[in-house]
C-alpha cells in the first residue's frame, strides 16, 4: 500500500524540500555578517554609554531588513541571529585596548531569546572564549511582538540579570506588545520607538507622551534612549523634555569600527543640553570644599591580596581610585571589592590578580566646575549597584583631583534646598534678590549681556479694584509668560522675581527685540481673561482715586526696561543697573499710558568710560 501511494506523488512536488534545502545551504554559504557600531550618547556628558552592534550582510543582503526577512522565509532565523552574535563578539574581542571598558548592545528577538540553544550558548563561559566580561554586554530584546510565554520569559530575564548582564527593550511605546514585554522584562534601558522621535518638535502630542515616558523610566530606574535622532530640532526637543540618552545619524552613523563623537557633534550636543540643564537657582553650587583627597594607586602596581591588606589596615578607607599617570582609570569600593572576593573560591581566584580585575572602570567622573545640582542628577541616574559610589572629580585637563561621596552630595543638596526655599518668592517660586545678584555678576564676565527689568503698570489700582486673589493670579500669569520666553532664549537667560510686581531677566548676549515684542503681545492678549467684560470692551477699568473720586484708567500693562553691555562701562557696580533701569522705566511707563499697550525700550544712553 505504501509503495502504491508513493508512486502517485507528483515528482515536481517531491522536489520542493530538496530545492529548499539547497537554497538554505546556498544562503548560509554566502552569509558574511559584518558588524557595525552605532554609539548611544549621554547628552549631559557627551560620552558614549554603549555601542549598539548592528549587522550588515553582503549583496544582496546589505540591508538587515532584507537579510532577516529572507532568513525567516527560509526558516533560518536562529542560524542568522547566531551568526550575527558570533560576528559581533569576535569583532568586540579584537578591538584596541581603549575600548576594553566600553559596553555593547547585542540584538536578540524574543523567539530566539527563549530558545534553549540561546540560553545554553550565551553564557559567561562562552564570553570568556572571547575575553569579554558579561558586565559589558547589554541584551536588547527586539521586534514589536510580545513574548508568547511570559512567565518563562520573565525567568530567562532574571537568569541573565542575576549573571550580571544588562537588558534593553527596543521599540518602547510602539503598542500593546511592547508594554507587555516591558512588564515582563523590567529593562535597564528602554528605547523609544523611532516613530515617536521623528519630527517630535512639530507634534505637541508626541512631546507630552515622551515627557510622561521620561518620568516613568526615572521612576523604575531605567534609562530612556531616543532612537533615530536625525535633526538638531529633534535633539533640542528631546533634551528639553528630559531625555538624557540618544542615538541616531545626527550623533553618529553605524560604522565598521566604534567611533567617539566628533568635536563638532559634541559641540552640537553641548549647545542643546546646556539650554535646559542649568540649575534654576545657584547659591554656592560649585564643588569647592566637597572634594577630598583619596587613596590612589597606579594601574598595574598592586595585586588584590595587597589591596586586601590595605583595607584591613585602614578600616575607615571606603574606596580606592586607580590612576593611569594623572588620569583616573577605575574605582574600587570596599563593598564591591569584597563582593568580588567573597565566596568559597573568590579570594583564591583573585588574590594574585591585578586590582584592575575587580575595579569599576566606568565610574562617574565629573569636571570640578560642574554644579552640585547637575552632579546630583548624574549620580542618582546611575544603576542601582553604583548608586552610592563616590564620584571622581577631575580638573579642566582631565587630571584627577579627588572624590566626592554621596553623603556629602546629599547633605550639601539639603542645605541648598533650604537656602533656595528661603530665597525664592513664595507666590511664583522664582529666585529672589540674592540669586539675581549672582546672575548679574556672572553676566558681567561675558562679552555681551542684557538685563531686562519688568514691572506691571497700574497694578496697585488693579489689586484694589479686583482684590488680592485676582492680583496674585495676574502676578502668576506674568511670571509664566516671562518664564516661557526666558526658556525659549536658552540656558543663558534666567528669570527672577524681585518682589511685588517687579521681575528681572538676566541674559548672556543682547536680548532680541522679537523676544521682547512676543512678551508684550502675549501679556496683552492673555491678561484679558482676568478683567470684567466691560473693562475688556472699553480697554479701561474704573477705580476710586486717592481723593475718593471714581475715574477710568487704562488696563494693566507690562513695561520692559532693557540695560545692556553695549552702552555700559566695564564691570559697573551692581547697584548701577537698578539706577539706570529706574529712570528708563519712567519713559516706558509713559509709552504704555499713551498707547494702552505693553512696551519695551533699550537704554540708549552711553555710560561707557572708554575713549
Amino acid at each position: 500500500m505504501k509503495t502504491a501511494t508513493n508512486s502517485r506523488v507528483n515528482p515536481e512536488v517531491s522536489r520542493i524540500p530538496a530545492l529548499l534545502d539547497e537554497e538554505r545551504k546556498s544562503f548560509l554559504d554566502r552569509l558574511d555578517i559584518r558588524p557595525h557600531f552605532q554609539p548611544i550618547i549621554d547628552l549631559l556628558t557627551c560620552s558614549v554609554v554603549c555601542y549598539e552592534v548592528l549587522s550588515r550582510g553582503t549583496p544582496p543582503y546589505e540591508s538587515p531588513k532584507i537579510l532577516f526577512e529572507q532568513a525567516k522565509a527560509l526558516g533560518l532565523t536562529w542560524d542568522v541571529e547566531r551568526a550575527c552574535r558570533v560576528a559581533a563578539l569576535r569583532r568586540i574581542s579584537t578591538l584596541p585596548p581603549e575600548f576594553v571598558n566600553d559596553h555593547f548592545c547585542i540584538n536578540v528577538s524574543p523567539e530566539i531569546f527563549g530558545d534553549p540553544r540561546f540560553i545554553e550558548g550565551f553564557t559567561q563561559k562562552k564570553l570568556d572564549e572571547y575575553g569579554i566580561d558579561r558586565g559589558r554586554i547589554v541584551i536588547e530584546i527586539t521586534e514589536e511582538r510580545a513574548a508568547q510565554d511570559l512567565p518563562r520569559f520573565e525567568r530567562i530575564i532574571s537568569h541573565y540579570v542575576e549573571q550580571g548582564f544588562k537588558i534593553s527593550l527596543d521599540d518602547f511605546g510602539s503598542g500593546y506588545s511592547g508594554l507587555v514585554t516591558l512588564v515582563a522584562s523590567a529593562p535597564h534601558y528602554m528605547k523609544l520607538d523611532m516613530a515617536l522621535v521623528r519630527d517630535i518638535h512639530r507634534y505637541a502630542y508626541k512631546q507630552k507622551l515622551v515627557k510622561s515616558m521620561v518620568s516613568f523610566a526615572s521612576s523604575v530606574e531605567s534609562r530612556l534612549v531616543a532612537e533615530g535622532v536625525e535633526t538638531v530640532e529633534e535633539l533640542e526637543t528631546l533634551v528639553k523634555l528630559g531625555v538624557r540618552y540618544a542615538q541616531g545619524f545626527l550623533l553618529g552613523r553605524p560604522q565598521p569600527f566604534p567611533c567617539r563623537p566628533s568635536a563638532e557633534t559634541n559641540e552640537t550636543i553641548r549647545e542643546q543640553a546646556q539650554k535646559y540643564n542649568y540649575p534654576k537657582v545657584e547659591i554656592e553650587e560649585n564643588l569647592n570644599g566637597l572634594v577630598v583627597q583619596s587613596y590612589t594607586i597606579q594601574r598595574g602596581t598592586m595585586r588584590c591580596e595587597d589591596l586586601n591588606s590595605v583595607f584591613k589596615r585602614s578600616p575607615n578607607l571606603t574606596h580606592v581610585v586607580i590612576l593611569e599617570d594623572k588620569r583616573p582609570w577605575g574605582l574600587i569600593t570596599k563593598q564591591h571589592f569584597y563582593g568580588q572576593m567573597g565566596g568559597q573560591f573568590g579570594y583564591q581566584l583573585f588574590r594574585k590578580k591585578a586590582v584592575e580585575f575587580v575595579c569599576k572602570p566606568n565610574a562617574l567622573t565629573v569636571d570640578a566646575s560642574v554644579s552640585l545640582t547637575l552632579l546630583a542628577k548624574l549620580a542618582m541616574d546611575r544603576f542601582q549597584d553604583d548608586l552610592y559610589d563616590p564620584v571622581i572629580v577631575v580638573d579642566g585637563c582631565g587630571d584627577f583631583i579627588g572624590t566626592v561621596t554621596m553623603k556629602q552630595v546629599i547633605v550639601k543638596s539639603s542645605e541648598l534646598e533650604i537656602r533656595r526655599a528661603m530665597n525664592a518668592n513664595p507666590l511664583t517660586n522664582l529666585p529672589g534678590n540674592e540669586i539675581i545678584r549672582i546672575w548679574i555678576n556672572e553676566a558681567m564676565k561675558q562679552d555681551a549681556y542684557s538685563i531686562v527689568y519688568a514691572d506691571l503698570d497700574r497694578f496697585k489700582e488693579f489689586n484694589d479694584s479686583y482684590g488680592f486673589l485676582v492680583g496674585d493670579q495676574l502676578l502668576t500669569l506674568t511670571a509664566k509668560i516671562l518664564a516661557e520666553e526666558t526658556a525659549a532664549c536658552g540656558c543663558d537667560a534666567r528669570l527672577g522675581h524681585i518682589g511685588g510686581d517687579d521681575f528681572v531677566i538676566v541674559c548672556h548676549g543682547i536680548v532680541a527685540e522679537e523676544t521682547l515684542t512676543r512678551i508684550c503681545r502675549s501679556f496683552d492678549a492673555r491678561k484679558l481673561d482676568l478683567f470684567h467684560q466691560e473693562h475688556r470692551a472699553t480697554g479701561q477699568m474704573e477705580i476710586v482715586d486717592r481723593r475718593g473720586e471714581r475715574c477710568r484708567i487704562p488696563l494693566v500693562t507690562l513695561s520692559l526696561a532693557v540695560v545692556d553691555s553695549r552702552t555700559l562701562p566695564e564691570r559697573p557696580h551692581p547697584a548701577f543697573f537698578s539706577e539706570a533701569a529706574a529712570s528708563l522705566k519712567k519713559k516706558v511707563k509713559k509709552m504704555t499710558l499713551d498707547t494702552g499697550e505693553s512696551q519695551y525700550s533699550f537704554d540708549r544712553r552711553n555710560y561707557t568710560t572708554k575713549p
